[in-house]
């Protein structure tokens, strides 16, 4: 019997949890989560801000695809109240492991966002975010509707995904990138604007969009941690890298509120 496409999608990441190769160290270990920490905040320094960490101190925070708890991490820190569901039981040991290793408070679950069942039990969130991760899923329009219910009146819903309009779309169409560093991934989506305002209209305000990240390193030399800029990159002065990120960043980063 063949797998489904959902079954595909969690073997995958299962198999491949998102940034597990960012460190040399055990995964598991305290040197390998600061490794990953430090990479993922050198390569992609927009994620402070745009998750603003030190806004929810003593607010309901739940990530949908928390991945190995980098950002939940942060979210912890800060004095959230976190809760985290992933569809990768891999990714939610390690995750779990974090929040131990680094003695933080937090409750990680593993389960199908678009499943209304998924969130028995919670209570309502001053913020749902998601990073990178619903553009990986086929029921975005079921993820939505849960992410609607879950949250507080007023609450936000702040969350990226891949922009259609971007440098690296351009480069996958062209068979020239993938859309993940590892291949075979299942299923992956980019958004315009305009989609986004008809994924989340009625019921979201949206605040912001922007796009930003363009990943401009040499991948061989990346992987060996040596952050060395491609030569047509590096060939352009900061402005005009800066303006490749602006206007066609890979990231699509939304900041809406639910009405």
């Amino acid at each position: 019997m063949s797998e489904t496409l959902e079954q595909r999608i969690k073997r995958y990441w299962n198999a491949q949890p998102c940034n597990i190769k960012h460190s040399p160290a055990e995964p598991g270990t305290s040197q390998f989560f600061r490794d990953v920490s430090a990479r993922r905040y050198r390569v992609e320094p927009h994620i402070p801000e745009f998750a603003g960490f030190h806004l929810w101190q003593g607010r309901r925070v739940l990530e949908i695809g928390p991945g190995i708890g980098s950002d939940a991490a942060e979210f912890s820190r800060a004095g959230a109240e976190y809760y985290g569901i992933d569809y990768s039981e891999a990714s939610v040991e390690l995750a779990r492991k974090r929040f131990e290793v680094e003695s933080l408070e937090g409750t990680f679950l593993v389960g199908d966002a678009s499943d209304a069942e998924t969130y028995q039990g919670l209570a309502r969130m001053d913020l749902v975010y998601s990073y990178g991760v619903i553009h990986h899923f086929p029921a975005i329009e079921k993820i939505i509707t849960n992410v609607q219910d879950i949250l507080a009146p007023g609450g936000e819903f702040r969350f990226m995904v891949y922009a259609k309009n971007s440098w690296k779309q351009a480069m996958i169409n062209k068979g020239l990138d993938q859309y993940e560093a590892q291949a075979g991934c299942p299923y992956a989506k980019s958004f315009t604007r305009e989609d986004i305002y008809h994924l989340l209209e009625p019921g979201f305000t949206i605040e912001r969009i922007r796009q930003d990240h363009c990943f401009m390193y040499n991948v061989d030399a990346y992987k060996q941690g040596r952050y060395e800029l491609e030569p047509w990159f590096e060939a352009m002065p900061v402005a005009m890298r800066e303006a490749v990120k602006e206007y066609l960043g890979w990231h699509l980063l939304v900041k809406a509120r639910k009405n």
